[in-house]
Protein backbone atom coordinates (compact mmCIF):
# COMPACT_ATOMS: atom_id res chain seq x y z
CA UNK A 1 0.00 0.00 0.00
CA UNK A 2 1.38 3.47 -1.02
CA UNK A 3 2.80 5.88 1.63
CA UNK A 4 1.88 9.40 2.31
CA UNK A 5 4.58 11.55 0.87
CA UNK A 6 6.53 14.58 2.72
CA UNK A 7 8.44 16.78 0.29
CA UNK A 8 10.88 19.61 1.55
CA UNK A 9 10.78 22.10 -1.75
CA UNK A 10 13.71 24.21 -2.27
CA UNK A 11 13.97 27.93 -1.84
CA UNK A 12 14.25 30.01 -5.06
CA UNK A 13 16.74 32.71 -4.60
CA UNK A 14 17.30 35.00 -7.61
CA UNK A 15 19.81 38.07 -7.39
CA UNK A 16 20.00 37.76 -3.43
CA UNK A 17 16.38 37.69 -3.45
CA UNK A 18 14.33 35.06 -2.29
CA UNK A 19 11.51 34.49 -4.39
CA UNK A 20 10.02 31.92 -2.64
CA UNK A 21 11.60 30.52 0.97
CA UNK A 22 11.67 26.60 1.56
CA UNK A 23 8.28 24.96 1.97
CA UNK A 24 7.14 21.61 3.13
CA UNK A 25 4.15 19.48 1.06
CA UNK A 26 2.34 16.96 2.67
CA UNK A 27 0.34 14.13 0.40
CA UNK A 28 -1.47 11.22 1.18
CA UNK A 29 -2.13 8.60 -1.89
CA UNK A 30 -5.50 9.70 -4.17
CA UNK A 31 -4.66 13.25 -2.49
CA UNK A 32 -4.84 16.26 -5.41
CA UNK A 33 -3.01 19.60 -4.33
CA UNK A 34 -4.21 22.46 -6.01
CA UNK A 35 -0.87 25.43 -5.74
CA UNK A 36 -2.01 28.64 -6.66
CA UNK A 37 0.89 31.24 -7.88
CA UNK A 38 2.49 32.82 -10.66
CA UNK A 39 3.63 32.21 -13.80
CA UNK A 40 7.05 32.28 -12.92
CA UNK A 41 7.07 30.83 -9.72
CA UNK A 42 5.79 27.85 -11.76
CA UNK A 43 8.45 27.34 -13.97
CA UNK A 44 10.93 27.24 -11.26
CA UNK A 45 8.96 24.22 -9.09
CA UNK A 46 8.15 22.44 -12.73
CA UNK A 47 12.11 22.44 -13.05
CA UNK A 48 12.67 21.96 -9.33
CA UNK A 49 9.97 18.31 -9.25
CA UNK A 50 11.46 17.27 -12.51
CA UNK A 51 14.69 16.50 -10.77
CA UNK A 52 12.56 14.83 -7.92
CA UNK A 53 13.01 10.76 -8.07
CA UNK A 54 9.81 8.74 -8.36
CA UNK A 55 8.01 12.01 -9.84
CA UNK A 56 6.66 13.02 -13.27
CA UNK A 57 6.04 16.45 -14.12
CA UNK A 58 3.73 17.53 -17.02
CA UNK A 59 4.32 20.12 -19.18
CA UNK A 60 1.49 22.02 -20.57
CA UNK A 61 3.64 22.33 -23.71
CA UNK A 62 5.08 19.54 -24.21
CA UNK A 63 5.70 18.08 -28.14
CA UNK A 64 3.01 15.49 -30.26
CA UNK A 65 3.79 13.52 -32.63
CA UNK A 66 1.45 15.43 -34.57
CA UNK A 67 2.01 13.22 -38.22
CA UNK A 68 0.82 10.32 -36.21
CA UNK A 69 -2.97 9.41 -35.95
CA UNK A 70 -4.30 9.75 -32.95
CA UNK A 71 -4.20 5.49 -32.64
CA UNK A 72 -0.59 5.41 -33.94
CA UNK A 73 0.06 7.59 -31.17
CA UNK A 74 -1.22 5.45 -28.23
CA UNK A 75 -0.31 2.38 -30.01
CA UNK A 76 3.42 3.63 -29.66
CA UNK A 77 2.93 5.11 -25.72
CA UNK A 78 1.99 1.52 -25.14
CA UNK A 79 4.49 0.07 -26.61
CA UNK A 80 6.87 2.26 -24.52
CA UNK A 81 5.60 1.66 -21.36
CA UNK A 82 5.33 -2.02 -22.44
CA UNK A 83 1.74 -2.28 -22.03
CA UNK A 84 -0.79 -4.63 -24.42
CA UNK A 85 -1.78 -2.88 -27.21
CA UNK A 86 -5.51 -4.06 -26.89
CA UNK A 87 -5.73 -1.19 -24.70
CA UNK A 88 -5.81 1.46 -27.45
CA UNK A 89 -9.42 1.25 -27.37
CA UNK A 90 -10.11 1.88 -23.80
CA UNK A 91 -7.65 4.67 -23.77
CA UNK A 92 -9.69 6.40 -27.04
CA UNK A 93 -12.59 6.23 -24.39
CA UNK A 94 -10.99 7.60 -21.45
CA UNK A 95 -9.45 10.22 -23.35
CA UNK A 96 -12.67 11.34 -25.41
CA UNK A 97 -11.20 10.18 -28.41
CA UNK A 98 -12.74 7.58 -29.85
CA UNK A 99 -14.07 9.48 -32.93
CA UNK A 100 -10.82 10.96 -33.61
CA UNK A 101 -8.78 7.39 -33.88
CA UNK A 102 -7.71 8.10 -37.37
CA UNK A 103 -7.11 11.46 -37.53
CA UNK A 104 -3.55 12.98 -37.50
CA UNK A 105 -2.93 15.25 -34.82
CA UNK A 106 -2.08 17.97 -36.45
CA UNK A 107 -5.80 18.00 -37.26
CA UNK A 108 -6.88 18.08 -33.84
CA UNK A 109 -8.35 21.35 -31.91
CA UNK A 110 -6.55 22.69 -29.25
CA UNK A 111 -8.48 21.12 -26.64
CA UNK A 112 -8.30 17.43 -27.99
CA UNK A 113 -4.50 18.20 -27.98
CA UNK A 114 -4.12 18.50 -24.62
CA UNK A 115 -6.36 15.86 -23.66
CA UNK A 116 -3.73 13.72 -25.33
CA UNK A 117 -1.04 14.47 -23.64
CA UNK A 118 -1.93 13.69 -21.15
CA UNK A 119 -1.57 9.91 -21.82
CA UNK A 120 1.78 9.49 -20.66
CA UNK A 121 0.77 11.11 -17.61
CA UNK A 122 -1.93 8.51 -17.21
CA UNK A 123 0.15 5.31 -17.63
CA UNK A 124 3.02 6.75 -15.29
CA UNK A 125 3.61 4.15 -12.46
CA UNK A 126 5.00 6.73 -10.02
CA UNK A 127 3.02 7.62 -7.12
CA UNK A 128 3.03 11.67 -7.39
CA UNK A 129 2.43 12.92 -10.64
CA UNK A 130 3.00 17.38 -10.94
CA UNK A 131 0.95 18.76 -13.64
CA UNK A 132 1.37 21.94 -15.07
CA UNK A 133 -2.29 24.03 -15.64
CA UNK A 134 -3.98 21.04 -17.03
CA UNK A 135 -6.79 23.03 -17.47
CA UNK A 136 -5.54 26.01 -18.98
CA UNK A 137 -7.38 27.33 -22.52
CA UNK A 138 -9.51 24.25 -23.02
CA UNK A 139 -13.18 23.81 -23.85
CA UNK A 140 -15.59 22.88 -21.01
CA UNK A 141 -15.88 19.55 -22.15
CA UNK A 142 -12.34 18.71 -22.33
CA UNK A 143 -11.85 19.91 -18.43
CA UNK A 144 -14.48 17.86 -17.51
CA UNK A 145 -12.84 15.46 -19.35
CA UNK A 146 -9.42 16.01 -17.48
CA UNK A 147 -11.12 15.72 -14.03
CA UNK A 148 -12.23 12.37 -14.75
CA UNK A 149 -8.74 11.59 -15.77
CA UNK A 150 -7.86 12.87 -12.29
CA UNK A 151 -10.37 11.26 -10.38
CA UNK A 152 -8.99 7.90 -12.01
CA UNK A 153 -5.55 8.66 -11.07
CA UNK A 154 -5.97 9.17 -7.39
CA UNK A 155 -8.20 6.15 -7.15
CA UNK A 156 -5.88 4.13 -8.26
CA UNK A 157 -3.70 5.97 -5.22
CA UNK A 158 -1.27 8.60 -7.08
CA UNK A 159 -0.77 11.86 -5.35
CA UNK A 160 -1.26 14.28 -7.25
CA UNK A 161 -0.29 18.54 -7.54
CA UNK A 162 -1.91 20.54 -9.93
CA UNK A 163 0.14 24.18 -10.44
CA UNK A 164 -1.56 26.77 -12.06
CA UNK A 165 -1.74 30.84 -12.02
CA UNK A 166 -5.89 30.82 -12.28
CA UNK A 167 -7.43 29.65 -9.18
CA UNK A 168 -10.89 28.62 -10.71
CA UNK A 169 -8.74 25.90 -12.74
CA UNK A 170 -7.45 24.42 -9.65
CA UNK A 171 -10.93 24.55 -7.71
CA UNK A 172 -12.41 22.34 -10.61
CA UNK A 173 -10.06 19.22 -8.88
CA UNK A 174 -8.05 19.97 -5.94
CA UNK A 175 -8.74 18.36 -2.64
CA UNK A 176 -7.05 21.18 -1.14
CA UNK A 177 -5.45 24.61 -2.68
CA UNK A 178 -2.63 26.67 -1.61
CA UNK A 179 -1.10 29.85 -2.34
CA UNK A 180 2.56 30.18 -2.87
CA UNK A 181 4.47 33.56 -2.79
CA UNK A 182 7.13 35.29 -1.22
CA UNK A 183 6.54 34.43 2.51
CA UNK A 184 5.91 30.98 1.36
CA UNK A 185 2.72 28.43 1.23
CA UNK A 186 -0.90 29.32 2.68
CA UNK A 187 -3.38 27.11 2.85
CA UNK A 188 -6.62 28.68 1.05
CA UNK A 189 -10.13 28.22 2.47
CA UNK A 190 -12.17 28.47 -0.78
CA UNK A 191 -15.84 27.63 -0.92
CA UNK A 192 -18.67 28.43 -3.61
CA UNK A 193 -20.38 31.55 -2.84
CA UNK A 194 -23.90 29.21 -3.74
CA UNK A 195 -22.30 27.32 -0.60
CA UNK A 196 -22.32 30.42 1.26
CA UNK A 197 -26.17 31.24 0.42
CA UNK A 198 -27.18 28.43 2.92
CA UNK A 199 -27.24 30.03 6.39
CA UNK A 200 -25.67 27.26 8.94
CA UNK A 201 -27.90 25.97 11.31
CA UNK A 202 -28.04 27.94 14.35
CA UNK A 203 -27.60 26.35 18.25
CA UNK A 204 -28.79 28.20 21.38
CA UNK A 205 -26.39 30.26 23.13
CA UNK A 206 -23.51 28.96 21.45
CA UNK A 207 -21.50 31.68 19.75
CA UNK A 208 -19.51 30.75 17.06
CA UNK A 209 -16.22 33.10 16.49
CA UNK A 210 -14.90 33.03 12.59
CA UNK A 211 -11.19 33.85 12.97
CA UNK A 212 -11.54 34.26 8.70
CA UNK A 213 -11.54 37.24 7.04
CA UNK A 214 -13.95 36.39 3.37
CA UNK A 215 -12.93 38.60 0.54
CA UNK A 216 -14.92 37.63 -3.24
CA UNK A 217 -12.92 36.50 -6.63
CA UNK A 218 -15.14 36.16 -9.45
CA UNK A 219 -18.20 33.99 -7.98
CA UNK A 220 -15.95 32.21 -5.17
CA UNK A 221 -15.68 33.22 -1.86
CA UNK A 222 -11.53 33.02 -0.39
CA UNK A 223 -11.60 32.62 3.48
CA UNK A 224 -8.17 34.13 4.69
CA UNK A 225 -6.72 34.02 8.11
CA UNK A 226 -5.79 37.50 9.54
CA UNK A 227 -2.17 36.87 10.10
CA UNK A 228 -2.16 36.54 6.16
CA UNK A 229 -2.94 39.99 5.14
CA UNK A 230 -0.56 42.95 4.57
CA UNK A 231 -2.97 45.40 4.77
CA UNK A 232 -6.77 46.72 3.98
CA UNK A 233 -7.97 49.83 2.16
CA UNK A 234 -10.78 51.89 1.29
CA UNK A 235 -11.61 53.72 -2.52
CA UNK A 236 -13.83 55.52 -3.59
CA UNK A 237 -16.24 52.95 -0.89
CA UNK A 238 -14.78 49.67 -2.51
CA UNK A 239 -12.99 47.80 0.30
CA UNK A 240 -9.95 45.38 -1.00
CA UNK A 241 -7.91 42.93 1.35
CA UNK A 242 -4.59 42.60 0.11
CA UNK A 243 -2.57 39.84 0.48
CA UNK A 244 1.17 39.15 -1.52
CA UNK A 245 0.75 41.52 -3.79
CA UNK A 246 -3.05 41.22 -4.71
CA UNK A 247 -5.93 42.95 -3.87
CA UNK A 248 -9.09 40.84 -2.99
CA UNK A 249 -12.70 42.73 -2.73
CA UNK A 250 -14.31 42.31 0.69
CA UNK A 251 -17.96 43.00 1.39
CA UNK A 252 -17.66 44.05 4.88
CA UNK A 253 -16.97 47.56 5.91
CA UNK A 254 -13.83 49.16 6.93
CA UNK A 255 -15.30 49.72 10.84
CA UNK A 256 -16.66 45.88 10.79
CA UNK A 257 -12.99 44.76 9.56
CA UNK A 258 -11.40 46.64 12.01
CA UNK A 259 -13.65 45.50 14.97
CA UNK A 260 -13.10 41.90 13.67
CA UNK A 261 -9.21 42.28 13.51
CA UNK A 262 -8.28 44.55 15.84
CA UNK A 263 -7.62 41.51 19.04
CA UNK A 264 -5.02 40.13 15.76
CA UNK A 265 -2.67 43.01 15.58
CA UNK A 266 -4.35 45.42 13.20
CA UNK A 267 -4.44 49.43 13.02
CA UNK A 268 -6.56 51.69 11.77
CA UNK A 269 -3.46 53.58 10.50
CA UNK A 270 -5.75 55.82 8.18
CA UNK A 271 -9.63 56.61 7.79
CA UNK A 272 -8.80 54.72 4.54
CA UNK A 273 -6.33 52.07 5.47
CA UNK A 274 -6.09 49.54 8.05
CA UNK A 275 -2.69 47.29 8.97
CA UNK A 276 -1.44 44.34 9.99
CA UNK A 277 1.17 45.94 12.42
CA UNK A 278 3.19 42.39 12.35
CA UNK A 279 3.64 43.43 8.69
CA UNK A 280 5.14 46.89 9.59
CA UNK A 281 8.94 47.56 9.25
CA UNK A 282 9.30 51.16 9.16
CA UNK A 283 7.46 54.54 10.21
CA UNK A 284 8.79 56.90 7.63
CA UNK A 285 8.25 60.31 8.54
CA UNK A 286 8.25 62.70 5.43
CA UNK A 287 7.36 66.19 7.25
CA UNK A 288 5.94 66.97 10.22
CA UNK A 289 2.59 66.51 9.54
CA UNK A 290 2.89 63.60 7.31
CA UNK A 291 4.07 59.90 7.78
CA UNK A 292 3.56 56.85 6.82
CA UNK A 293 4.08 53.10 7.32
CA UNK A 294 6.19 51.06 5.27
CA UNK A 295 5.01 46.86 5.01
CA UNK A 296 7.94 44.30 5.01
CA UNK A 297 5.72 42.54 2.20
CA UNK A 298 6.12 41.12 -1.01
CA UNK A 299 5.92 44.63 -3.07
CA UNK A 300 7.24 46.88 -0.39
CA UNK A 301 4.22 48.25 0.11
CA UNK A 302 3.88 52.15 1.83
CA UNK A 303 0.89 53.10 3.62
CA UNK A 304 -0.03 56.20 5.07
CA UNK A 305 0.01 57.09 8.77
CA UNK A 306 -2.41 59.85 9.63
CA UNK A 307 -1.24 62.40 12.67
CA UNK A 308 -3.71 61.63 14.83
CA UNK A 309 -3.01 58.17 14.91
CA UNK A 310 0.80 58.27 15.29
CA UNK A 311 0.76 58.72 19.65
CA UNK A 312 -2.27 55.59 19.62
CA UNK A 313 0.48 53.84 17.68
CA UNK A 314 3.70 54.24 19.52
CA UNK A 315 1.52 53.59 22.56
CA UNK A 316 0.60 50.30 20.76
CA UNK A 317 4.30 49.59 19.87
CA UNK A 318 5.62 50.64 23.20
CA UNK A 319 8.15 53.35 21.44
Amino acid sequence: MEQHIDILVDPYIEGGNVIYPSFPISLQPGMIIGIYTDVSKIHTLMQWFMKRDHTFTYFRESALYERLTVREHIRFYLKLFKRPTNEVEDLLKIFSLTDQRNIRISKLSTSEKQRLKLLGTYLQEVSLLVLEEPFQNIDEFSKQNVQQILKTLTKRQKSIILLSNNLEDLMIASTAIHRLDGAGLHTLDVKAEELEQTPPPQLENSPIRIDKIPTKKNDKIILFNPPEIDYIESVEGIVSVNVAGEAYPCTLSLNELEQKLTPFGFFRSHRSYIVNLQKVREIITWTRNSYSLALNSTDKTVVPLSKNKLADLKEILGI
